[in-house]
């Protein structure tokens, strides 16, 4: 394991994530969109990212995660896991172009975006915000980061995700539809980034439901450097 910023010491003001931003898990998510499930055409890319919040209260501080209750009521029945590549913002940024973007960048990780599913599908039809269904308490799990120096180019990065010890999401950074360059710019136009920020770039394919005691492990890599180990880990524990 390499020399690493530990999670425990993060305080971010912001936690940015970007929506659909690998194709197939764009396809993907049609299933659990109703004016879409037939019809199955590729889906467009967009102008710009899906940029959606979570509140920094979101961030779990001990590896663990579950479905928050409320009056002593689970408010969700359907928990997903989302792998993601994540980035740490080092200093303050506004108006970057994409060609200095990288040097705002203090560390990558690998984290997970909790997400409710079946509440974001009926905030979706309802046409409301998902703030619920994505900020909700715990709903952030980020590793120790590895520096930014340790890393020639975000673009060659791989991560995975295993549940219950069975490989669940694979992750290539290169096939992110905006990549890490494009997001800090353009975050950084649109809202100003603040350092210390986390930017969870957005999951592959392969998101599936979570149980309570189930156990998430997330490895990340450089690419053709698998053997030296990974750059970093995750582990997270489903409570009930």
């Amino acid at each position: 394991m390499k020399q690493t910023i530990p999670a425990s010491s993060l305080k971010p003001s912001s936690l940015y994530c970007v929506g659909k931003n690998y194709q197939l898990h764009a396809e993907e998510m049609q299933q659990w969109e109703p004016r879409n499930r037939e019809h199955n055409a590729k889906q467009e890319k967009e102008n710009e990212p899906l940029i959606f919040l979570k509140p920094p209260t979101s961030l779990s501080r001990n590896g663990t995660t579950s479905i928050p209750l409320f009056h002593g009521d689970p408010v969700s029945e359907n928990m997903h896991y989302e792998a993601e590549l994540i980035v740490l913002i080092g200093k303050d940024a506004e108006n970057v172009s994409e060609q200095d973007a990288m040097t705002f960048v203090a560390g990558y990780g690998i984290g997970l975006d909790m997400t409710l599913r079946d509440v974001q599908i009926d905030a979706k039809r309802k046409g409301e915000p998902w703030l619920k269904c994505k900020g909700f308490k715990n709903s952030a799990l980020v590793s120790d980061l590895v520096p930014a120096e340790a890393v020639p180019d975000p673009g060659v990065l791989l991560f995975e995700l295993t549940r219950n010890g069975a490989v669940v999401q694979k992750g290539e950074a290169k096939k992110m539809l905006f990549s890490t360059p494009v997001l800090i710019s353009y975050l950084s136009y649109i809202y100003g980034l603040q350092a210390g920020d986390l930017l969870f770039t957005g999951t592959p394919e392969g998101v599936g439901k979570v149980s309570p005691g189930d156990r998430l492990y997330a490895e990340l890599h450089l690419e053709n450097a698998r053997d030296s180990g990974p750059l970093t880990t995750l582990e997270a524990f489903v409570e009930s």
